[in-house]
């Protein structure tokens, strides 16, 4: 006897539940969920800022916890300072923020709950809206 499994927090949700379609989206929608996509692919800046913390202080010391402290208090400052500092980096150049936003999604075959398929149809929406 099967039952319906319920999607994990990391699987990809189908996006017809609660999302609209892209083609019918204006302007202003696009820009604000390419925002949010973007802020959280940002923080996917977090893994290599933990893991050179955890390199460079591993070299000088021996003990797990003296290694990993470090690290840890790296990760969250660098959270602090990126949570604030993404929408002024997506003002600043919203055509490398959507790059880089792609360049994340198809390295971890999507952002969160966003599949890399769709973030590629917002940003070919954005293009198309924007030009006009």
């Amino acid at each position: 006897m099967t039952e319906d499994q319920q999607l994990l927090p990391s699987d990809p949700e189908p996006d017809d539940s609660y999302r609209p379609p892209v083609e019918t989206m204006n302007f202003g929608q696009v820009e604000r969920e390419l925002r949010d996509i973007f802020g959280v692919a940002v923080m996917y800046l977090l893994v290599p800022i933990f893991l050179l913390a955890v390199g460079m202080t591993s070299a000088v010391s021996s003990r797990l916890l003296v290694r990993v402290l470090p690290g840890i208090a790296a990760v969250f400052v660098c959270y602090w300072v990126l949570l604030r500092a993404f929408v002024p980096m997506y003002d600043a150049a919203p055509e490398m923020a959507i790059r880089y936003s792609l360049f994340i999604s198809r390295f971890t075959d999507g952002i969160m709950s966003t599949s890399h398929k769709r973030l590629a149809a917002l940003s070919v929406r954005w293009e198309e809206l924007r030009r006009w």
